[in-house]
């Protein structure tokens, strides 16, 4: 009997394949060719542009068990992560699709068939919904099953799609399993779409029919068909007969080694949430982390980010408060690799980017625990409510999440405005949706009925007669955007730019300024009509595209140089480095790469050489279409295989390297000339980043460089060749200099402190008694300033020290304050408080704060009103 999780996803997989279906691999997590969707959050992600277009097919049915996320954007189910037993952040989704192919008979029959038959569950457990309007549906179902179990429902839960903004969508119906009277609500209406417990929905099968365009219109689509989803984990549910998803095989490794390390149980009802969090966001990071995403703060890396964040606060429910999740992961890495063999390949660097961002956790975590606390005594919000704007300032400009700013307001005894805070944040998402880059804002001039992917041809020609196909224009950028049936112009993609050039035609001039592509294969031409009338642009008018030549072979001497980059840092650093994005213009290149430890200057020294003598070798560049698979048995680096199609563009250059990429290159190394690096940089934990120049661009650098040494040599009186010497003789000089100076100001600082101290004021206030002083003092800097301040302040603990200086045409006002007065008096607040009488503004924290304004203020005003609000206090 079928039971384990690999089972189950061995049976569905060979049931479909039995039936002529094609085995397809999952695709990435990071769906890069649809900007709509932020990750593939469904099987059918991958096969969308089969529906939509009428681009040739490699298969017409196809079965898969993709890996899925949802967490973010309007699929996430990050919030009932732990709280419900039912969604994940990350699952795998089993699916079966039909392209043109078969549609509703044999996808409701193959699915009761595989249910009853293979899995054996009982017929008399099922129950289905249908879309309310959809008849056929519902009559393919009285075949099977009575009518009191076949339930009509609403668009709103049978009517599915699209995955994003954009794309196939159309009527679905869904399984489920019904666990018995027992566990349901007592009404009499439940049934099927009851958020009760007694049906798990387990099965959805959708029949996309349409098209959903940009502007929320649908239109039929091209090819009509299947688009089936099983999640993995709730099946395996139903077989295992587990009370939720998180005790079957699929998490309860995972729970079992949490419990050893944690000395907690999951049988604890308090603890079972975060126990599953833990699981659960531990799954979704590591196979983030093995698709090549880094932690950051934007976009899919800050999504990485909160995942593994939040899965550390549960740890910390869990007793938990050092860095775990890189030592569990270990186990889940043991447990799926069979199945995703990446894992094991990627291992060690998982487990210490893992690590790292859990250290960089607990270190902000303090930090934010710290500027909350102080934020509270600043406010005085002790044991009251925190207003909603104060907690999204807390949480927008201060930093702190709101999963920590919730425990932390628990542990200080104070409860927070979540409306008002609700109510700030959903305003904020309104304005970044206005701003958002992912809205096409496609304003259609005109389209073709047939519009279809754009055939490219731009690997063998730069230019080309084609028909016009479709015109729209982009409101947010103001340009016209062109559609051909055909082109050269090589869309953005992979970090190459999008060409530029010319469409013309009889008394018509476009130019082109970028060109950019869709997930359907659709290539829009980004650009102005610079003569001609609008009128004139017309469906099915014959045009000729030309690429701008000189650009386009900048743009590919940069590529393939990234290319041997790339090779150089695998043969010299390691073949754990693994590319991590890239920048591929005309007049640059960026390659960013992960890597554990520093590359030296020596070390890019020798990479540089590398390069270069490969680029002497003049080795040919050679580009074919292959199986991934052969590629791959090639030596050909593939590092987004789960993103590649059936058959991939496999790029070699000489006998030494080779490249699974879908950009333009020159025919030989030759052509790149010269290759010159000009920065190296780190970019986050074991994340670095190289940019180089190639060609023409290379050697006005290096002429540049060659120039600066010289008039350098001239300012110093020296010849080039001995400038380094003669600055390094210079550097001792002032380095002796600055070492006077500072003994002369210690001197300095010293007696002025010293006469400050004699006239410190005396100040009661209802915490007892502090030593004030308040001056204007002449300083060099502002370090000197605050030097001057510390050592008053040790001296005449409990002390409020506020000290002016005129520095650079303002006066820098700065305010010291004893520890042992933080909790009475705020540094931040009284310089708020001051920043008025200088006709500026500063801020701080509760000892320490500085501020800037006017070189005219008033002192005598400045030191009256510190003593009343010291009285005050």
């Amino acid at each position: 009997m079928i039971q384990k999780s690999a089972e189950v996803r061995k049976a569905f997989l060979s049931f479909f394949q039995e039936r002529g279906h094609q085995v397809v691999p999952s695709s990435s997590l990071l769906p890069l060719e649809d900007p709509t969707l932020l990750f593939t959050s469904a099987g059918m992600v991958q096969f969308k542009k089969f529906w939509a277009t009428e681009i040739p097919l490699p298969y017409s049915r196809a079965t898969s068990c993709q890996k899925s996320l949802r967490a973010g954007g309007k699929d996430s189910d990050l919030e009932m992560v732990g709280r419900s037993g039912k969604h994940h952040t990350f699952f795998e989704m089993l699916g079966n699709f039909s392209f043109g192919d078969y549609f509703k008979k044999e996808a409701i029959g193959w699915a009761y068939e595989f249910v009853t038959e293979h899995l054996k569950i009982p017929p008399e457990i099922l129950w289905v919904s249908y879309y309310e309007e959809d008849e056929e549906t519902r009559t393919l179902w009285l075949e099977r099953l009575p009518a009191k179990r076949i339930i009509p429902l609403g668009a709103r839960d049978n009517f599915w799609g699209p995955a994003g903004d954009t794309g196939p969508c159309g009527p679905c119906t869904e399984l489920y399993y019904d666990f018995g009277p027992e566990k349901s609500c007592g009404k009499t209406e439940c049934q099927p779409g009851c958020d009760c417990g007694r049906f798990l929905e387990f099965w959805n099968l959708v029949f996309p029919q349409y098209d959903q365009q940009p502007d929320g219109s649908r239109t039929p689509l091209k090819r009509r068909g299947v688009d089936t989803g099983m999640g993995l984990e709730r099946i395996c549910r139903i077989l295992q007969k587990t009370e939720t998803n998180y005790e079957t095989d699929l998490f309860l490794p995972i729970i079992t080694c949490l419990e050893k390390m944690s000395g907690q149980s999951y049988q604890e009802e308090k603890k079972r949430v975060a126990f599953r969090i833990v699981s659960d966001h531990l799954r979704a990071a590591v196979f983030l982390l093995d698709e090549n995403l880094v932690p950051g703060n934007e976009g899919r890396s800050y999504v990485l980010r909160n995942i593994i964040r939040r899965a550390c606060l549960a740890g910390i429910e869990l007793n938990l408060t050092e860095p775990f999740l890189h030592r569990l992961a270990q186990t889940l890495i043991e447990q799926m690799s069979p199945v995703y063999s990446s894992l094991q390949q990627h291992r060690n660097l998982i487990l210490e980017l893992l690590r790292e961002e859990e250290e960089r956790f607990y270190l902000t975590s303090e930090a934010s625990a710290r500027r909350f606390r102080e934020f509270i005594n600043r406010e005085g919000l002790q044991g009251k409510t925190i207003p909603g704007e104060m907690a999204f300032k807390l949480y927008g400009t201060l930093g702190i999440r709101r999963d920590l700013l919730m425990r932390l307001a628990r542990e200080e005894g104070l409860s927070v405005d979540w409306a008002g805070f609700e109510k700030c944040l959903e305003e904020e998402k309104e304005r970044s949706r206005v701003s958002s880059v992912f809205q096409e804002n496609r304003e259609v001039i005109f389209s073709a009925p047939d519009i279809s992917s754009t055939k490219f041809v731009g690997y063998e020609v730069l230019s080309a007669r084609a028909r016009l196909r479709a015109v729209f224009k982009n409101q947010r950028t103001e340009l016209l955007e062109v559609v051909l049936d055909a082109t050269p112009f090589y869309p953005e993609k992979g970090g190459q730019l999008g060409d530029r050039g010319t469409i013309t035609a009889d008394g018509l001039l476009f130019r082109v300024e970028d060109t950019q592509g869709d997930e359907k294969g659709v290539i829009y031409h980004a650009g102005r009509l610079e003569k001609g009338r609008l009128e004139d642009l017309i469906p099915g008018l014959e045009v000729t595209a030309v690429v701008d030549r000189k650009r386009r072979r900048a743009i590919a001497a940069n590529h393939t140089a990234t290319h041997l980059l790339h090779f150089a840092l695998r043969t010299l650093i390691g073949r754990g480095t693994r590319q991590a994005g890239s920048y591929v213009g005309p007049e640059r290149l960026r390659f960013d790469f992960t890597c554990n430890r520093d590359v030296t200057r020596e070390k890019l020294t020798e990479i540089e050489t590398l390069v270069q003598e490969k680029i002497f070798e003049d080795a040919a560049v050679e580009t074919k279409e292959v199986p991934l698979e052969e590629a791959i048995k090639d030596g050909a680096v593939a590092l987004f295989i789960d993103r590649y199609g059936e058959k991939v563009r496999m790029v070699r250059t000489g006998g030494f390297h080779a490249e699974v990429c879908g950009g333009t290159h020159v025919e030989r190394t030759g052509q790149i000339g010269v290759f010159k690096i000009t920065a190296s940089s780190s970019i986050g934990k074991n994340l670095k980043r190289i940019e180089a120049v190639t060609g023409p661009e290379a050697i006005a650098y290096l002429n540049r460089g060659q120039e600066i040494l010289e008039k350098t040599g001239e300012l110093l009186g020296v010849d080039k060749e001995k400038v380094l010497e003669r600055v390094a003789r210079l550097k001792e000089e002032l380095t002796e200099k600055e070492r006077r100076l500072e003994q002369a100001e210690a001197v300095i600082v010293e007696q002025l402190a010293a006469k400050l101290k004699e006239d410190a004021e005396k100040v009661k206030f209802s915490g007892g008694e502090v030593r004030l002083v308040v001056a204007r003092v002449k300083v060099w800097s502002r370090e000197s300033l605050g030097r001057m301040a510390d050592r008053i302040e040790s001296q005449l603990a409990p002390a409020v020290v506020i000290l002016g200086a005129d520095l650079n045409q303002k006066l820098f006002l700065l305010i010291k304050i004893s520890e042992s007065l933080k909790m009475a008096l705020a540094a931040g607040k009284l310089m708020k408080e001051l920043s008025p009488l200088i006709k500026g503004s500063g801020g701080g924290s509760a000892t320490f704060a500085q501020g800037s304004g006017r070189i005219e203020a008033d002192f005598d005003l400045i030191r009256e009103r510190a003593y009343r609000l010291i009285q005050e206090q």
